[in-house]
């Protein structure tokens, strides 16, 4: 699987590790289910991973990741693109949330914030519910216009993949 990998400081001694890992041409067939006139298409995972995991992170470090995905959307327009939300623990002020709860809560503060500037681009997105009853977390697939015929059949196997 090829991987492109960012290390993002927030300026305060923290950073972000944000990694596109795309999909292997077999999985787009024999996984996905991706029809042949479509073999031009990729598909990535997004994944966000905080380096301290014991010191707190400053917006800019989101800021600057934002503009960097941002740059990878414009790198690769033959990409669709998805984030799962992690469930692992996270102590934050919020302990009224779910840590995924409160990850997506974040990302969708981010997302609102681009929008505008992803619509201009055609770039749409859909919201999904990963993972079996009870162990559920949020999803979002980022995808072109040209992408729509195919975006349920990725959608599906991301519904499913932690089943």
């Amino acid at each position: 699987m090829e991987t492109i990998e960012t290390l993002i400081p927030d300026n305060e001694g923290n950073h972000l590790v944000v990694v596109l890992s795309f999909y292997e041409e077999n999985d787009k067939t024999d996984t996905f289910n991706i029809p042949t006139e479509f073999a031009g298409l990729n598909i990535a995972d997004i994944s966000i991973e905080k380096l301290n995991l014991c010191a707190p992170l400053h917006l800019h470090a989101f800021f600057e990741m934002c503009r960097w995905l941002w740059s990878q959307f414009l790198l690769y327009p033959n990409t669709v693109f998805s984030f799962i939300c992690s469930t692992d623990p996270l102590d934050t002020r919020h302990a009224h949330l779910a840590s995924e709860r409160y990850r997506w809560n974040l990302f969708e503060y981010f997302y609102q914030r681009n929008r505008p500037k992803l619509e201009e681009a055609c770039v749409r997105s859909k919201d999904i519910v990963v993972g079996p009853e009870g162990f559920q977390t949020f999803a979002r697939v980022f995808y072109r216009d040209v992408h729509a015929p195919v975006i349920n059949l990725v959608i599906e196997h991301l519904t499913h993949k932690y089943s």
